[in-house]
């Protein structure tokens, strides 16, 4: 099973519907230990990286591994909320 690294962004709640944009490096990991090793050595650069993708309007709050199966149920909810585009 593969494995990806989600960086959860802060934004500011809009009232009744709060959002939670998430950036999605595109790299892959056999492994969950292998990801989390690489999430830990890497935070800061991925970090660095996705306040770039948001072009410093939203900043990062966390990271997580997450499996493939859960990565292909929130491509399946972004898509049908379309409020996502980067996933």
């Amino acid at each position: 099973m593969k494995w990806f690294i989600v960086i959860i962004m802060t934004t500011q709640l809009n009232v009744g519907q709060p959002e939670t944009p998430l950036w999605i490096p595109e790299i892959a990991f056999d492994a969950e230990e292998e990801c989390n090793t690489f999430a830990r050595n890497n935070q800061i650069r991925l970090f660095r990286k996705s306040i770039e993708a948001y072009k410093g309007s939203i900043l990062p709050t966390a990271l997580k591994c997450i499996d493939q199966n859960l990565m292909n149920e929130l491509g399946k909810i972004y898509r049908e909320n379309q409020n996502e585009e980067l996933i």
